[in-house]
């Protein structure tokens, strides 16, 4: 970067107050925008090639060893906006209760249903997971985590609740929110689309027909998760093509949507570990 940074000591600049009503997801969505803070998850959203529209900084909130990363960004080859902020500044307009330092805003890059790659992980059949009216963006970062650990080719959110650029939903992905498509969409169109591409839903529920282990997840699968409390719509639980149990032994009834979305995935890796790649 060429020009030095514009120093902010205000709070009440106006590009501060812009960047304050950034909380809110409304004014995020307005304005096509999301805001990555965790110097981690900045890391792989370099590493992923995800634009970058501005770079908000305050040298003495930043650790040594984030350094390199501001000056990474500060010279990044599409020289985004890079504003210097006052201490007291940086902590007001930070998502996170408390500031390292760092907060990038970046455009929301969204992914169409019709743009998935099903064949992208080596030739394995697809799968993928669902999550219905997901509430905590903590869950979701979590099972975008876990779809990314397990190779799942993408994460597909639908009935509302948090969104997928609510940015506790990257913190918690810890990055992997830029490796996994994931995309959101109506109900009923996934449900046609993934019909159209020959994959089976299978749904997680309390009162299932077969045991989370007893299926075929070998073959083209979307694994599909409600909310904990409710579980999933009956709209959607009657589109899917069978119903899978998690066994609680204890006095709960369900687990987290995360916890649920792991075991089931990883039940796939391992049904689909040593098998030949592209037999049936």
């Amino acid at each position: 970067m060429n020009q030095q940074p514009l120093l902010i000591t205000s709070l009440k600049n106006d590009q501060v107050k812009d960047l304050v009503r950034l909380r809110n997801r409304r004014d995020r969505d307005r304005a096509a925008v999301t805001i990555i803070e965790e110097p981690k998850v900045i890391r792989h959203a370099l590493d992923a090639n995800y634009p970058i529209s501005a770079v908000y900084f305050c040298r003495e909130l930043i650790a040594d060893e984030d350094l390199a990363l501001l000056d990474q960004l500060l010279n990044h080859p599409e020289a985004p906006q890079a504003v210097e902020l006052a201490s007291h500044v940086m902590d007001k307009v930070s998502y996170r209760e408390k500031s390292e330092g760092i907060l990038v805003v970046a455009p929301q890059i969204r992914t169409e249903l019709e743009n998935l790659n099903l064949q992208s992980n080596a030739g394995e059949a697809p799968l993928l997971l669902i999550l219905e009216a997901v509430e905590k963006p903590g869950n979701l970062g979590a099972a975008l985590r876990i779809a990314d650990g397990a190779g799942a080719h993408a994460v597909i959110i639908c009935g509302g609740g948090t969104d997928l650029f609510n940015p506790n939903v990257l913190r918690a992905s810890r990055g992997s929110f830029f490796s996994v498509p994931s995309v959101a969409a109506e109900s009923e169109i996934i449900v046609e689309f993934l019909q159209g591409q020959d994959v089976s839903l299978v749904a997680a529920s309390p009162i299932a027909d077969h045991s989370w282990d007893e299926v075929d997840l070998t073959q083209p699968v979307a694994l599909v998760l409600g909310t904990e409390h409710d579980g999933l719509t009956p709209a959607m639980m009657a589109r899917c093509d069978m119903t899978v149990g998690i066994p609680m032994h204890g006095t709960g009834d369900s687990l987290n949507v995360s916890t649920s979305a792991a075991i089931l995935l990883y039940e796939a890796v391992r049904q689909r570990r040593g098998k030949p790649k592209g037999t049936a």
